[in-house]
């Protein structure tokens, strides 16, 4: 029998000790299982703060992608006007007319940039039809006449002007002209 007890008590004793073991591992796998939802908490909680500057530096570049279009646009445009590609119609096809030795005019204070201004006569019921271009700057008094009979065009330098006249006239003596005519400035 005292082998039995024996038995009993180290089967008891390992009993108990695996027991203790398990609540030790328990206890154990609590406090793991403890640590690593506080560490996953944190990568969490640093994902969403990365998320967030990522949204922010997309915001950002969003941002300047929209400015580099407006600069570049800006530049396409200066590039234009610095190769003379721009251009306004002041006059389009319009039918004028004067006595004779007279004149039409058109001034204009729209002239920011130099260029040139091309001046198109389509038709005209003389042929003594000029056309005549004066403004004043930078110290350039610029006075300056084409003739382009029953049709044709004459073209004129433009600095930057506050005023500038464009006329389109009638030199002969005797008769009245009518003109069709088409005034664009290039810059």
């Amino acid at each position: 029998m005292s082998e039995k007890q024996e038995k009993k008590v180290v089967g008891r004793n390992i009993a108990i000790a695996l027991g203790i073991i398990c609540i030790i591992l328990a206890v154990g796998l609590v406090g793991a299982v403890a640590n690593y939802t506080s560490i996953i908490s944190g990568k969490d909680s640093t994902i969403a703060s990365l998320n967030s500057q990522i949204t922010v530096k997309d915001s950002q570049i969003s941002s300047l992608n929209s400015n580099n279009n407006i600069l570049q646009n800006l530049m396409n445009g200066l590039n234009g006007i610095v190769n003379l590609t721009r251009s306004d119609t002041w006059v389009n096809s319009e039918t004028i007319s004067q006595p004779s030795s007279s004149y039409w005019s058109f001034s204009t204070n729209a002239v920011i940039y130099a260029g040139y201004v091309s001046v198109w006569v389509q038709t005209s019921t003389t042929t003594n039809t000029y056309v005549r271009v004066i403004y004043t700057a930078y110290g350039v008094n610029y006075d300056n006449q084409i003739v382009v009979g029953t049709s044709g065009t004459a073209v004129f330098p433009l600095l930057p002007s506050s005023s500038i006249e464009i006329r389109v006239g009638n030199s002969n003596w005797i008769n009245g002209a009518t003109e069709t005519v088409t005034i664009t400035y290039h810059y």
